[in-house]
């Protein structure tokens, strides 16, 4: 009968742990941009790419669409210079979150809540050149929508190029919020210990 409860506790307590510790789901869609139609070594261009929307940036954008480009397998979006797109997403539960995105050129990113009146990014535009990973922190609010841009740079800026590519764009929670069902699990799991250790004790 111990050997039965010792096992039920330890099962619960494992339930719980494995749990909590699922990885954080990406708050933006299609942020891969890995599209099926799109054949190897080709590229398609669109007005309008799954979660991103076409919108322009001041006197330099050009078409307001977008490519997206497969080179050997993997896929990925080219801005043309001056045109830039967004992607909304919300929140639930606020707090420290980290956007990730690959690029290579010139171009920015801008994270603004829905209504455009304040934006949570570093500045109204964070500039991007060269070829890298971004990883940056971001505070969001519980229960917020928000608009994420991304753009490239228009001609007649020195040291820039007028193109740029994005690629394996994610907002994810620092630490993933616990399931209720795992809190549940933990708490069986120190009871039946609880029980065990009374039971002993009594002997």
């Amino acid at each position: 009968m111990q050997k039965t409860l010792t096992s039920l506790a330890a099962a619960l307590l494992l339930a719980a742990f494995g749990t909590g510790a699922q990885a954080a789901t990406n708050l933006i869609t299609d942020g891969d941009f890995e599209m099926p139609v799109v054949a190897t070594n080709s590229f398609e261009t669109y007005t309008n790419l799954g979660g991103y929307g076409a919108t322009l940036w001041g006197s330099d954008s050009t078409s307001g669409t977008h490519k997206i480009v497969d080179v050997a397998g993997n896929q990925f979006m080219q801005f043309g210079g001056g045109d830039s797109a967004y992607t909304a997403f919300g929140v639930n539960t606020g707090g420290a979150y980290t956007l990730n995105f690959d690029y290579n050129g010139s171009g920015f990113w801008a994270l603004y809540d829905v209504n455009m009146s304040n934006y949570i990014s570093t500045g109204p535009l964070v500039q991007l050149n060269g070829m890298g990973t971004d990883n940056s922190s971001l505070t969001l609010a519980d229960n917020t929508s928000y608009k994420l841009y991304f753009g490239s740079l228009g001609a007649g800026l020195p040291g820039m190029t007028m193109g740029l590519q994005l690629d394996n764009v994610s907002v994810t929670a620092v630490t993933p919020v616990p399931e209720p069902e795992s809190y549940a699990m933990l708490v069986a799991g120190l009871g039946v210990l609880g029980f065990i250790s009374r039971r002993r004790q009594q002997r």
